[in-house]
């Protein structure tokens, strides 16, 4: 028989996921950021990250909006 979750568990089980999606994120983000650092040396990596990610994504970083930032500029035949 299965458990039944209480209200507590299943948010504890979101938060957890949630945190993981968001460090697989920033994860891909930075990695995008060193590949392009590549072809702009010199420039610092806020600033890069600033021009290239949050100002597109929006002020507060928007998340799915800079995956799709970077899905779109990664997979230009979209």
């Amino acid at each position: 028989m299965r458990k039944i979750k209480t209200i507590a568990e299943k948010i504890d089980e979101m938060i957890a996921s949630y945190e993981m999606l968001n460090r697989e994120a920033h994860d891909l983000i930075d990695l995008y950021i060193d590949e392009v650092r590549l072809q702009c040396p010199g420039i610092p990596i806020g600033s890069l990250k600033q021009m290239e990610i949050t100002n597109p994504a929006g002020t507060s970083l928007n998340v799915p909006r800079a995956l799709k930032i970077l899905r779109d500029r990664k997979s230009p035949a979209r």
